[in-house]
């Protein structure tokens, strides 16, 4: 009954919605330009493709001068990115699914994508933060589609884009950005690309390469006597390249290969404490903490027309490796007075994946798509004290993930309009697995071997009447199960060694469709999503952490996105976000029944508004952009995480200016200096982070 009221509800909001939802691309680009996507590994109309999507253009990444995660997930409903202050504890859910932790031990849930390469890990809660420079496009699916993405999936997926190399012409473009944070030091970046034909139409080539520098805004504050007063420590960089070569020998052969290498390095937590006395103060470290990220990836992709269907192979190898160095001397850690005690954690990751998918063409009624995947996941997770009691805390642990996965979708056209989808996946893991552990001179060893299966099935009507289109989905998202680390424990207290898989459900309707010549567009979803067996973060007697499988869980909500142009060159955006989850049965010691779940607010919205103008030949635009993000919990309540984050405004300023191939831009980010809680916690200190400090800053590309 409930759901059908949703259905109800839903379908006379669609009635009242209209919409691309690439909303943000047809804002910059023009309501009329066709919006494609490759959100079910075919390239289709946005109106076709019965999910909800929302798309980042090139443009628009341009224009916001965008380098990460934090530029170009705000203001899309339905989207949570919690930076957590270090790298391995960002996250990003889509839709509520979340329990508001992001733990080492579980995998995320929200798929990342680096064109056809999964990025997310079977185990930890490392996102990539790739950077934005000669990304092309970023799709946000919403909504769990493991049928096509297989695990990780659970709240949707975002799938990042990048260019591909000109046959034809040679091009370039290159940009420095520079920008000065409210009491911290200046930040600059500097970016180019260019690609050229090596062969007309046959073969062409495209080089990219970034260094950004961030500057730090983190002061520390001299305590006690102690510490050594530094200032805006919290500096980082990010540098990177891609190689990209298309080879087209026939009109029936394309071969792609990408070479992509990114490396993150910080000198500095972007973590402080609210309690000292000043803004954005830290107590002082007598351990400097440092983190890394290097990644590599290679990829070779290879389409085949093979008239009646398109043979696509793609092999991938990803090669990344994560360090962190923290200061716990001033914690229970530390038991000699004075000394200087670090916790370092190393983890690398080595990954081989092999997809083949056979995509059918033509004008047939039927559309199918069939596919199997492979891949080998090598990860280790090392943790121990640096200058601590030997046996005190240390765990070794070696990880190996073997998927083997067959995946089809079979679409049918009832009608001229009206089609119908139904697909599905089968996953089987085998996860060998070594940990070597000590914690608090308890020692800890295992060597087992887990298997695990899933079928994650997709059914979806889809009605395209010209100008806009209704739809209707359910599917089925799931993400792995894990060892937990031996922990001390208090005697009779059960911690289990092995946590299993969740899944879950999402019943969805939607609609997009377009007004008044182009003028108008919406786009609106209403859904439901069903959580079982949810992996949660528990605390033992002892105070350590586990995962367990426990609870159920139910998230209803809705995500309205509008475009209107009243003029040519006037461009108003809105969007609206409700998210309502709440446990369904409750998880002992950490949730009641009817808890909300943490991680998401409840509303969001933003609003944008853009005026283009004509300078005799020239042409700029200036445009300012409104973000509110509601109140929400961070974790559910227990023992050492405090409860809610307050609300929040951010408002962005900035304008642009193109004198031929000349691009000149300035912005402020963070208008107002806002100073919100994004996370935090209380378990080794009391540690919070918030929104970079009111930033000023000004842009000049050159594009030829």
């Amino acid at each position: 009954m409930r759901f059908r009221n949703l259905i109800l509800a839903g379908t006379a909001l669609s009635a009242l919605a209209t919409a691309s939802p690439a909303f943000a691309q047809e804002a910059d680009e023009g309501a009329d330009a066709e919006i494609i996507v490759t959100a079910t590994k075919r390239a289709e109309s946005i109106l076709d493709v019965p999910i909800a999507v929302s798309v980042v253009g090139a443009e628009e990444l341009d224009q916001k001068n965008a380098t990460g995660f934090a530029d170009y997930l705000t203001g899309i409903p339905g989207v949570q990115f919690n930076p957590g202050g270090n790298v391995f504890t960002n996250s990003i859910s889509l839709r509520g699914v979340s329990d508001g932790t992001a733990s080492y031990l579980t995998q995320q849930t929200t798929a990342l994508y680096l064109d056809d390469t999964a990025l997310t890990l079977s185990q930890g809660a490392i996102n990539l933060d790739y950077s934005a420079f000669g990304v092309e496009q970023v799709n946000v699916i919403k909504g769990p589609n493991s049928t096509l993405y297989g695990a990780a999936a659970l709240g949707g997926t975002i799938k990042i884009v990048t260019t591909a190399p000109s046959l034809e012409e040679t091009r370039g473009r290159a940009k420095l950005t520079v920008s000065s944070i409210k009491s911290g030091d200046l930040s600059y970046s500097v970016a180019g690309s260019v690609s050229t034909p090596l062969s007309q139409g046959k073969a062409g080539i495209e080089l990219t390469g970034y260094y950004t520098r961030r500057g730090g805004y983190l002061d520390e504050v001299i305590t006690g006597g102690q510490g050594r007063n530094r200032k805006n420590f919290n500096d980082n960089e990010t540098y990177g390249a891609r190689l990209a070569l298309r080879l087209q020998p026939t009109e029936a052969l394309t071969i792609d290969f990408k070479g992509y290498y990114q490396k993150f390095t910080a000198d500095g937590l972007d973590t402080f404490g609210p309690t000292l006395a000043g803004d954005l103060k830290v107590t002082p470290t007598r351990v400097d903490e440092v983190q890394s990220d290097r990644f590599a990836l290679g990829t070779l992709s290879v389409n085949y027309d093979l008239d009646f269907a398109d043979l696509v192979s793609v092999t991938s190898y990803y090669d990344r490796k994560t360090e962190s160095l923290l200061d716990v001397s001033f914690t229970f850690l530390n038991f000699v007075p004075g000394a200087a005690v670090g916790s370092q954690t190393k983890a690398p990751a080595k990954v081989f994946s092999q997809e083949l998918r056979l995509v059918s063409k033509g004008n047939s009624p039927f559309k199918w798509l069939l596919g199997g995947y492979y891949s080998k996941e090598k990860y280790a997770e090392n943790g121990f004290l640096v200058n601590g009691v030997p046996g005190l805390f240390q765990s070794f642990s070696k990880y190996q993930y073997n998927t083997y996965a067959v995946f089809g979708e079979l679409g049918y056209d009832l009608t001229d309009r009206l089609n119908f989808t139904a697909g599905g996946r089968y996953t089987k893991y085998t996860t060998p697995t070594n940990i070597n552990s000590s914690i608090f001179f308890v020692p800890g060893v295992i060597n087992r071997k887990d298997k695990d299966n899933d079928f994650s099935p997709r059914i979806a009507l889809n009605y395209n009447y010209g100008s806009g289109s209704i739809y209707a989905q359910a599917s089925k998202g799931f993400r792995v199960g894990q060892l937990n680390i031996p922990i001390p424990s208090l005697p009779g207290e059960i911690v289990p060694a092995f946590f299993g898989s969740d899944s879950l459900w999402n019943y969805e309707i939607g609609a997009k469709t377009r007004w008044l010549d182009d003028r108008l567009s919406a786009n609106i979803a209403v859904y439901q999503i069903d959580w079982k067996d949810i992996q949660v973060t528990r605390t033992s007697g002892t105070g350590f952490t586990f995962i367990d499988n426990a609870g159920k869980a139910r998230i209803r909500g809705f995500e309205l996105e509008a475009v209107a142009r009243p003029t040519d060159s006037l461009t108003w955006t809105g969007t609206i976000g409700h998210i309502d989850g709440k446990i369904t049965q409750p998880v002992p010691g950490v949730a009641l029944d009817g808890a909300q779940l943490p991680g998401s607010p409840k509303w969001t919205f933003s609003t944008s508004l853009q005026q283009n103008l004509k300078l005799g030949e020239n042409e700029g635009f200036i445009r300012g952009d409104l973000l509110h993000y509601g109140a929400y919990d961070d974790a559910f309540a227990i023992i050492g995480r405090p409860a809610e984050n307050g609300d929040y405004v951010k408002i962005d300023l900035r304008g642009g200016l193109t004198l031929g191939n000349i691009d000149l831009g300035v912005f402020v980010t963070n208008l107002t200096d806002a100073r919100p809680i994004l996370t935090r916690t209380t378990f080794l200190a009391d540690s919070k982070t918030t929104l970079q400090p009111r930033t000023f800053g000004a842009s000049v590309g050159f594009k030829f």
